[in-house]
């Protein structure tokens, strides 16, 4: 059945908790929507609002600083993530959510570097797959790789040689 954003954000409010889910889920939800159910104490609720293909890089934002793991990582894998909200969670202390910046679409060739060298496997193996899946990305972390060298040059050569 088709809502009009009204309906929603009435939905959202709602002492229902699959009320207030499926206003969330639905395609209708606007960001201001997906900003109450962020608040809401259902974490699945939560969930259901990073994930939305309506989230905004602001409610990607919120839904970042969220106390459940599925929730943050949402966050990092969606596609309207920002730089910055990938720059962040590449950093994240859990792996989960390391691991979902990795994966995501539009990780640059600075977060997919950092992964590359991430303490989890799963981590590093994402940033791997990644890069070998791609061949755009591929170009753009090689392109990256070779301003890197030409930058720090000293890192580049072996111990003792001169440029």
């Amino acid at each position: 059945m088709a809502k009009t954003p009204s309906q929603l954000l009435e939905d959202i409010r709602s002492d229902d908790p699959r009320v207030r889910c499926a206003a969330a889920e639905h395609p209708n939800a606007t960001p201001e929507v997906l900003m109450i159910a962020l608040r809401d104490k259902n974490n699945e609720i939560r969930w259901h609002a990073a994930e939305h293909p309506n989230a905004t890089p602001e409610v990607l934002m919120v839904a970042l600083k969220d106390k459940g793991i599925f929730v943050r990582s949402a966050a990092a894998e969606h596609p309207k993530a920002t730089p910055e909200i990938l720059d962040i969670a590449i950093k994240y202390k859990d792996e989960d959510v390391r691991w979902s910046a990795a994966r995501n679409p539009i990780a640059s060739p600075e977060i997919l570097e950092i992964a590359l060298t991430d303490k989890g496997p799963d981590v590093r193996k994402a940033a791997e797959d990644r890069i070998k899946s791609d061949p755009v990305i591929a170009l753009q972390y090689a392109a990256y790789k070779a301003s890197q060298k030409k930058k720090n040059p000293a890192k580049s050569s072996p111990a003792g040689s001169r440029p």
